[in-house]
């Protein structure tokens, strides 16, 4: 069975007002919540083989940050496009990009958890931010088939957690 982990960036830093919303940097409390986030995933078994992650600088950090505690190696792509995404959007760059069996999608709002909401069968997790999907919120969903054929309402939940159950 695969998993899909979607991954709402870290928590960013709003110290600089003049730098483009893309350019946007990871803010302290960012860093350390995706730390913890590479550690939650190497040590439940859910590293990822390939990782699509957002070519916006806060992602990129995320991921760096995270594959930090990562021993595995993972393929990555960076894609540009997951910027501005919306859910159909981003369906369709796992639809085409997607290879591996554990596939981890860091990315943004509303597009991001709006996917995580749309994809899986089961009801909402019982967590009081799953509909707000915060900042390093990360679902982990159970796919079956192959990537190519991933559509809303087919996947199981796996695991909700955001970094403040995990520090």
């Amino acid at each position: 069975m695969k998993k899909l982990t979607l991954m709402r960036h870290a928590k960013s830093s709003w110290a600089d007002f003049d730098i483009p919303d893309v350019d946007r940097t990871l803010g302290e409390r960012g860093r350390k919540a995706a730390e913890l986030l590479g550690g939650w995933l190497e040590t439940s078994g859910r590293a990822p083989d390939h990782v699509i992650v957002s070519s916006a600088t806060r992602c990129q950090e995320t991921w760096e940050l995270v594959s930090a505690s990562l021993t595995g190696n993972s393929t990555v792509s960076t894609e540009a496009a997951l910027y501005s995404a919306s859910p159909e959007e981003i369906l369709d760059i796992i639809r085409k990009t997607a290879t591996g069996d554990n596939v981890l999608v860091i990315g943004h709002m509303p597009g991001i958890g709006s996917l995580a909401r749309a994809l899986r069968v089961d009801p909402a997790p019982a967590h009081a931010d799953f509909e707000k999907y915060p900042s390093g919120a990360t679902t982990v969903l159970e796919i079956q088939g192959e990537w190519a054929a991933l559509d809303y309402g087919t996947s199981h939940l796996d695991t909700y957690i955001t970094p403040a159950e995990l520090g």
